[in-house]
């Protein structure tokens, strides 16, 4: 008699009970599953945003280190080089161009900057040898393309300034007063870039950014 009454104090979880207690375990996994998967969306977003970063910087790193060893190939622009891209002379337009020449110091090496047709930042370097100027080592197909694939550039312009060699032995119009010796254009060279980028359609998010930063060349002296 005694044991059976042990056994009826003894109580269990009824099915209301065990009902609620699925529920409750239910919702608390479905609120940890979804700031897990919350935390590995925001992850690979910030991944693919990084590396996108990543080929902006890189760009940029290379526009900046070109333009400071460099003086601007103000020849092309003024359409009276010998080497210079065909699309590039006469399109220094108030000093904005889509595509840059740049010269190196003693004129014995060229630099070519522009946007291709698929949105990557792609240069061409050329180098003087025996008096005339080749494809210099790794450039011998032309163009070659600095970005790789995580970033479109939707739009690429360079604001030159002075727009006129400051250097030159030319008048400025409408004087007799030589280039080199306006106060107007005595102004070390330097260049605006201004870039703007998004993600690739194959990329799993969308993201659009913009980019600008002026650049002074670190040559004093003419090049040609």
């Amino acid at each position: 008699m005694f044991q059976r009454n042990k056994n009826k104090e003894r109580s269990g979880f009824t099915l209301i009970e065990l009902m609620i207690s699925i529920v409750i375990f239910v919702i608390f996994l479905a609120i940890v599953s979804q700031s897990y998967f919350s935390i590995v969306r925001a992850q690979r977003r910030a991944n693919e945003v990084r590396k996108m970063y990543s080929d902006v910087r890189i760009a940029m790193d290379y526009i900046a280190e070109e333009v400071r060893l460099s003086s601007i190939d103000y020849a092309c622009y003024e359409g009276v080089g010998t080497v210079c891209e065909g699309v590039i002379q006469g399109t220094l337009f108030g000093g904005s161009t889509e595509h840059l020449a740049l010269i190196r110091q003693g004129g014995t090496e060229k630099t070519f900057l522009k946007l291709d047709e698929d949105g990557r930042l792609v240069v061409k370097r050329l180098v003087r040898q025996e008096g005339e100027f080749v494809p210099a080592p790794g450039y011998e197909t032309g163009y070659v393309s600095l970005t790789g694939d995580n970033v479109v550039f939707d739009q690429l312009n360079f604001a030159i300034f002075p727009d006129v060699n400051p250097y030159s032995n030319e008048n400025v119009p409408g004087t007799d007063v030589p280039i080199y010796a306006d106060n107007g254009t005595q102004f070390q060279p330097k260049v605006g870039v201004y870039m703007s980028a998004s993600s690739p359609e194959e990329s799993p998010i969308e993201f659009d950014f913009d980019f600008q930063t002026t650049i002074s060349s670190r040559v004093y002296s003419r090049s040609t």
